[in-house]
């Protein structure tokens, strides 16, 4: 992990955790201890109190993402939600997120895939990027109640993208 990526990571978690108000809040960021540590594949389920996320490499390579939350979250968040990706990086570069705002029953997959990806920046104009075997990916999901509007919580994950 570079710098850069922690710093990032750093920064996005200290803004979401400072802005939400209501009991749930979290992360399931598997960012490593260190550099040695290894991050885990994108592949199965990631579980947390706020939501169980599902990703599966397709054979044409896209990674596909199931976002559930979970029956905590949603005695908290009420009956209906606002979910969003307002950030998402690939191997430490920030990306133009690959989910926009969603409002549903909290009891909806909101669900999407990643294939195709830009780079946010000047310098990345107009380029488009594919998403490899073992780019590190992070997504960083923003969950707002409708239903409780002093209500929220974020959820974010970082792992590596599997073989397809």
């Amino acid at each position: 992990m570079t710098i850069r990526t922690a710093i990032r990571r750093t920064t996005t978690l200290a803004l979401f955790s400072s802005v939400f108000l209501g009991s749930l809040a979290g992360t399931g960021v598997a960012a490593p201890a260190s550099a040695s540590a290894s991050v885990p594949q994108c592949k199965g389920e990631f579980k947390h109190a706020v939501s169980n996320v599902t990703f599966a490499r397709m054979p044409n390579g896209r990674l596909t993402w199931s976002f559930k939350l979970t029956a905590a979250a949603r005695s908290n968040l009420g009956s209906l939600v606002n979910v969003s990706m307002p950030q998402a990086f690939v191997s430490g570069y920030e990306i133009n997120p690959p989910y926009g705002p969603h409002t549903r029953a909290s009891t909806y997959d909101f669900h999407s895939s990643i294939k195709g990806y830009q780079r946010k920046g000047s310098r990345w104009k107009g380029r488009n990027f594919t998403i490899k075997t073992n780019d590190e990916i992070s997504f960083f999901w923003l969950i707002k109640s409708i239903s409780h509007p002093r209500s929220g919580a974020y959820r974010a994950i970082t792992c590596k993208v599997p073989s397809a």
